[in-house]
């Protein structure tokens, strides 16, 4: 009776899961700009134009850049040792979710606009995404390795918003306190850096 009452919560916790995981478009990873171009022109931005939204196709592409997987199931960042202790996650005006990059899904964390937990300037609340890299330090406990996988996605990110005309910049000023609650990180996960994300 015990086993199938756990049996029942198991199914029912991963039809939840599916109910409120939205499939992005496939990602475009062939074509583009030229990368020793896109790296000319890579910058950081505060100014954005608020009332321009960042399309479906551009949510799934900056996913990929960032933690997209790639041949024989590899990621587009390396890390130290294969530990791949990154996750990313998405904050706009109307929820936040978590990217699953088997699945090329976002699946939604929690609803409303938490964009003032994920920035403390006025830009990074009103801009409409803000991508926060989330590291598991159980799976990699070097500090120095963690920073180099966020700095590999991070750059990633830049490299294709460079590409296509969308503005970004990596910050480390959010509320350390509130969001990794909203994120419902376990003790082990650690945010590292958020990145905003415009036109």
């Amino acid at each position: 009776m015990k086993l199938n009452k756990c049996l029942l919560a198991a199914i029912v916790s991963v039809c939840a899961m599916s109910a409120t995981a939205e499939v992005l478009p496939a990602p475009q990873t062939t074509g583009g700009m030229p990368i020793m171009e896109a790296m000319s022109l890579r910058q950081s931005s505060r100014n954005y134009d608020y009332s321009q939204p960042i399309t479906k196709q551009d949510i799934s592409n900056l996913c990929w850049a960032a933690w997209g997987l790639t041949h024989d199931g590899k990621h587009t960042v390396g890390t130290a040792m294969n530990r791949q202790e990154l996750s990313i996650y998405l904050i706009t005006a109307t929820e936040v979710s978590r990217f699953n990059p088997e699945s090329n899904t976002l699946t939604t964390i929690a609803k409303g606009d938490f964009r003032e937990n994920a920035g403390k300037q006025e830009f990074a609340q009103k801009t409409p995404l803000n991508i926060v890299f989330v590291v598991d330090t159980e799976k990699q406990k070097n500090v120095e390795f963690q920073g180099y996988t966020v700095g590999a996605a991070s750059q990633n990110v830049y490299l294709y918003c460079a590409s296509v005309g969308l503005k970004t910049v990596v910050r480390g000023m959010f509320d350390r306190e509130a969001l990794p609650k909203i994120l419902k990180l376990s003790e082990n996960e650690r945010i590292l850096l958020v990145q905003t994300v415009g036109h």
